[in-house]
């Protein structure tokens, strides 16, 4: 009796759930597919869905074409172009941010030429009194030009975001 039970539920499982099938997205190469039809004269009279695979792949290839076709992308908008105001706005903000940037380094090399001279000076208090100051300011330096190239890469992103082209950052 139990096996009858068990045999009349598979069958009642495998009626309610059929093999499902693939259904191809729109816009992909299988959507595509779907649409176009080979040319008979490619598959030796045969009719009927083909099926590509390694062992047949050689032979249709030799006696194929390539049909070449477009898919379409529903929903695609059309890249927008940005005005010249833009570009203006977002290379001029870049080229400030850089000058920034570059004045911060420029007083850190002062600062290394003035580190060496106060070590070339001896080890007295007063210099090593110097030293420590000059260091300090060097490690501020740092810190300074290591936060203004983050805005720098901030900056460009946020351009980017904006349809900026990457030959306005040159």
């Amino acid at each position: 009796m139990c096996v009858i039970c068990m045999s009349a539920a598979v069958a009642s499982v495998a009626a309610e759930n059929p093999e499902p099938s693939p259904t191809p997205q729109p816009g992909t190469l299988a959507a595509y597919a779907c649409r176009v039809t080979l040319d008979p004269t490619i598959t030796g009279g045969r009719a009927g869905p083909v099926t590509i695979t390694n062992e047949n792949l050689a032979e249709l290839a030799a006696v194929g074409a390539v049909t070449l076709g477009a898919v379409s992308m529903r929903g695609a908008a059309p890249e927008k172009q940005p005005d010249a105001g833009e570009r203006t706005r977002w290379r001029t903000a870049y080229r400030e941010q850089r000058l920034v940037i570059t004045g911060l380094e420029r007083r850190r090399a002062l600062l290394e030429v003035e580190i060496d001279h106060i070590e070339d000076g001896g080890l007295t208090a007063k210099n090593l009194a110097l030293l420590d100051r000059a260091e300090a300011k060097a490690r501020v330096l740092d810190e300074e030009i290591k936060h203004e190239r983050s805005e720098l890469a901030r900056i460009v992103r946020e351009a980017r975001r904006h349809g900026a082209e990457p030959g306005w950052f040159r």
